[in-house]
């Protein structure tokens, strides 16, 4: 009886939390944890050196998952974190990373995932 009980409890959560995520997809959300198409400003991360021409090397990447800003700014400030790197995001799916010296694509790549969201190309 109290497996039965236990089980109930499991599925009640889940079947909550999935009404949940569908309502701020309906809503313009992303699922991200922003609350949808009403959000207002989101604050990007700044960068000090924002001189294009410091900036030899550029790479454009394909993210797949951005679909808001509260998403840019997650992967911008995680790319951001790199040094000597600048990423700048745009929906639906790219995001140009400039950078001082050479930079890893395996870096980038783990600093997009630590982001919650992976490159595809």
């Amino acid at each position: 009886m109290l497996d039965v009980i236990v089980v109930l409890a499991v599925a009640l959560v889940v079947v909550a939390a999935a009404a949940r995520y569908v309502r701020t997809l309906r809503r313009g959300g992303c699922g991200c944890g922003c609350s949808g198409a009403a959000e207002s400003h989101v604050s990007r991360p700044r960068v000090a050196d924002t001189n294009e021409g410091h900036y030899p090397y550029v790479m454009d990447l394909t993210v797949e998952g951005m679909h808001c800003e509260h998403c840019l700014a997650a992967v911008e400030t995680e790319l951001d974190a790199i040094g000597g790197v600048w990423a700048r995001a745009s929906l639906p799916d790219r995001v140009r990373v400039l950078s001082k010296g050479p930079v890893d694509p395996a870096a980038l790549a783990a600093a997009v995932e630590a982001a919650g969201y992976r490159v595809v190309g």
